[in-house]
């Protein structure tokens, strides 16, 4: 008896490091080098036509409510040009209970890792930013605004999509 004891231990103890032994030959997969294997992109992957859906608040942008922070949304058409690291924009945004079609061209950015940057001028002559990551395969670019301080105040996030 005390012998069938002691296999049923040795069998637990032997699942216990057949199961290390998996997470460990697993490591190398998720380390840090193996996404040096994952596909490299470039400002060349984000090009062509995207509707760009977004929401978030605004706060001290004007009108009635200056002093807090109000719901904002966006839609509109992005085009990327990357031939000159370029795009323009032609957006609807609603904020403040108003409507407004806004207009804006840029620049852009891509790294390796599917991280880009957008950059523009807005007419009130703040310079805006927005932080993305390429999803899908390019299908996709999920962003969040990243402007610099002292600009209006924007907390907005949203994806764009090719058609």
């Amino acid at each position: 008896m005390k012998n069938s004891h002691i296999a049923k231990n040795r069998t637990g103890v032997a699942l216990l490091l057949v199961l290390a032994a998996s997470i460990i030959g697993l490591a190398p997969a998720l380390s840090a080098s193996a996404w040096a294997g994952s596909p490299a992109y470039s400002i060349n992957d984000v090009s062509g036509n995207y509707v760009d859906l977004g929401s978030g608040y605004t706060y001290g942008a004007g009108g009635p409510n200056d002093k807090q922070s109000v719901p904002s949304s966006l839609v509109g058409l992005v085009t990327f040009t990357p031939a000159g690291g370029t795009w323009h924009g032609d957006f609807i945004e609603r904020s403040y209970g108003e409507n407004g079609e806004a207009v804006h061209d840029g620049t852009y950015k891509v790294d390796a890792n599917g991280h880009g940057t957008m950059s523009w001028i807005s007419i009130n002559g703040n310079p805006k930013h927005l932080d993305f990551y390429i999803v899908n395969g390019g299908a996709e670019l999920k962003y969040i605004n990243t402007d610099p301080p002292g600009t209006v105040v924007l907390s907005v996030s949203g994806t764009m999509t090719r058609p």
